[in-house]
């Protein structure tokens, strides 16, 4: 491990981590941030457009959950538009993916030469495949399943809106690195607020939140509202079926997903906790960004299909949520 001195020094210190967080949109420049105030000085954030210049010239500013601004000299900001600083190379050791979906391949291939071979990748962009990618592209033994329900959206450049408290869980993802190899991360994790959890079946952890993710940002980005507006009985019916229908599809893969009173529990609880949230795909819309639909709710027709099972409500809201951005 190394501690950045400077932009173009590095010096070696062993008790640190260097830390990258990539595609820092929201959910990143929080991580970011919180990283940053408590846990350690080595931390690269990549990003682009408004957002990562404004981070580029003051900082970020949280509000919400938390109230603080991090302008932190170690903190280096990285644009998309102009590239990664020289100097850099093989020195992260805690890469974080907190792009979106159709972002992580080409921010996979950019890292490459920021890892060391005791790197270890975690991917927290939502939607189905995204593990595979990476351990198709950096081998089982660096990659994590994760996943993330903390509430973020940005109400303007610079500044992020941490609007529910969640947790950050890593997983195993069949013979990736287990909890031992991510006692360092966990620790990081703990030590910033991020609330770590660990589960032992990473497809586990990542269907779970899909069904979160299928249920509540299609049909909040429709409406229009705040996730708590789901929680009106009609609404919070409608969400549950779109996630059954997915839970079928993960038991048909056989995943160890929870029961549908858990699931719906679980729901329930999500909604609750980023009640005030704008979810990322409502976000997208508003903004005319391309949403992530193809790799939730889409993905779950898709692989429905093969099976010969008719999944008709998230099929319903994948060509709803498409036509918006056509």
């Amino acid at each position: 491990m190394a501690k950045f001195t400077s932009i173009w020094e590095v010096t070696c210190e062993d008790d640190k981590l260097n830390v990258a967080v990539l595609g820092a949109g929201s959910i990143g420049s929080l991580i970011a941030a919180k990283i940053s105030q408590y846990g350690v000085d080595n931390i690269l954030i990549h990003a682009r457009g408004e957002h990562g210049s404004a981070m580029a010239l003051s900082g970020i500013e949280v509000t919400g959950q938390d109230s603080f601004v991090v302008k932190d000299d170690s903190m280096i900001i990285s644009l998309e538009e102009v590239g990664f600083y020289n100097g850099l190379q093989n020195q992260i050791d805690v890469l974080f993916i907190t792009s979106k979906a159709n972002d992580v391949v080409s921010l996979m291939e950019k890292s490459v030469d920021l890892l060391n071979e005791n790197s270890k990748i975690i991917c927290l962009s939502n939607g189905l495949g995204h593990v595979e990618k990476c351990i198709e592209f950096f081998g089982p033994h660096r990659v994590f399943a994760a996943s993330i329900s903390h509430g973020a959206w940005r109400p303007e450049p610079g500044v992020v809106n941490w609007a529910g408290e969640g947790n950050i869980s890593l997983g195993k993802f069949g013979e990736g690195p287990g909890l031992s190899d991510a006692s360092d991360i966990i620790d990081l994790l703990s030590k910033s607020g991020l609330n770590p959890k660990w589960e032992d079946d990473g497809r586990k952890l990542v269907w779970s939140k899909v069904l979160l993710n299928i249920a509540i940002n299609p049909v909040a980005a429709l409406i229009g509202c705040e996730n708590g507006f789901l929680l009106q009985s009609n609404l919070f019916e409608l969400c549950s079926s779109i996630m059954i229908e997915g839970a079928n599809i993960a038991r048909q893969e056989r995943v160890n997903i929870p029961s549908d009173e858990e699931l719906n529990s679980m729901l329930h609880e999500v909604i609750k906790a980023t009640s005030k949230n704008f979810c990322s795909m409502l976000q997208d819309v508003k903004k005319g960004r391309q949403t992530e639909i193809e790799f939730l709710n889409q993905a779950v027709v898709e692989r429905a299909e093969r099976y010969g099972i008719a999944t008709p409500k998230n099929n319903l809201l994948s060509e709803l949520i498409k036509s918006l951005n056509s």
